[in-house]
């Protein structure tokens, strides 16, 4: 796992993310499986028990297993846009910083590229990175969520646009589907000061109290309720979304009052830095209390954008030794 964030200022933004790339490993805890066992032994009493190991198999799940140090995840893509990243470490064999630098030259090849809009830009991205996925899915069976924010900073506007681009997860089954959508994108609100993504429960709940488990429950129970009578969930649509969230009989007013998000008003460059560093240390220093091996640390990158353009503050050069 991984711990990105943006943090938006009036003058420009921060960006920051951490270093470690978690691996997993398929394993059985050895409570589920004693659980299992006499699960199965109460079903045949006294009978030889026979165990199926297919039913074994499906007992086994992914979890963490190791962590590797020194991993990119924040980029400069461009004189004021930002790339970080969380999730796969890899897609379609290609390391996702050589996966960025093909990109970046396939746009200085592309004729008129840096006029386009950036909606437009994001979009190239998507598409391009849809294309990386399906390839993937021909020889791998399964492909990992992966999130890449972008953060642009506009020197004409002095405003930041943030889009999330999403790699869903997704298997061969999918190759053959029309439909599915390999890819997504999405601007966000432009009300929120801080976006961030990976290992950011903690964060998010300081920043968003129970807002965000709110907003992301009502549209399953929505659904939910659609399939249970029987009506297309195509026929809802975001709109009707977005005005239950607003609807004070659906969502009470006090809830709001737990946004902390709402209260941050407009900041400094160095206070999104200072933000920005404080919730990455949250991040990490909360791993120390869980039984969860670390998955957020490593060396930090920390950057900033503002009217001078992409700069790095932190984690981008090569220091002398510890004990040196």
């Amino acid at each position: 796992m991984t711990f990105i964030a943006t943090v938006v200022a009036k003058n420009g933004v921060a960006i920051i993310a951490d270093s470690l790339v978690t691996s997993t490993q398929p394993v059985i805890e050895y409570n589920e499986f004693i659980k299992f066992f006499e699960k199965k032994s109460a079903e045949v009493k006294d009978e030889t028990l026979v165990l199926d190991p297919k039913e074994i198999i499906s007992l086994f799940e992914a979890k963490p297993h190791h962590t590797k140090n020194y991993e990119e995840k924040l980029f400069q893509y461009d004189k004021y846009t930002a790339i970080t990243t969380a999730g796969a470490a890899t897609i379609n064999d290609k390391r996702i910083v050589d996966l960025i630098e093909e990109i970046k030259l396939k746009n200085k090849k592309t004729k008129g590229y840096s006029q386009k809009k950036f909606e437009n830009k994001i979009k190239d991205f998507s598409d391009y990175l849809t294309e990386e996925v399906k390839t993937h899915l021909t020889h791998k069976t399964t492909i990992r969520p992966t999130t890449f924010i972008f953060t642009h900073f506009s020197n004409k506007t002095n405003k930041t646009i943030i889009y999330k681009v999403e790699v869903l997860s997704s298997s061969q089954k999918h190759i053959n589907d029309k439909d599915y959508k390999f890819v997504t994108y999405s601007a966000t609100n432009e009300y929120e000061k801080v976006v961030c993504d990976g290992q950011n429960r903690i964060s998010e709940k300081i920043l968003f109290g129970d807002v965000l488990t709110v907003f992301g429950l009502i549209p399953r129970i929505v659904f939910k309720v659609a399939k249970d009578f029987g009506i297309d969930e195509k026929n809802i649509s975001e709109s009707y979304i977005n005005n239950l969230r607003k609807d004070k009989d659906i969502v009470p007013p006090t809830l709001f009052s737990d946004m902390k998000i709402f209260k941050l008003g407009e900041l400094s460059l160095q206070q999104a830095v200072d933000l920005a560093n404080l919730l990455m240390k949250l991040e990490i220093d909360f791993q120390n209390y869980t039984e969860d091996i670390p998955t957020v640390g490593g060396l930090i990158k920390l950057a900033v954008i503002d009217k001078n353009g992409f700069r790095f503050i932190a984690g981008h050069e090569i220091t002398k030794p510890i004990n040196l």
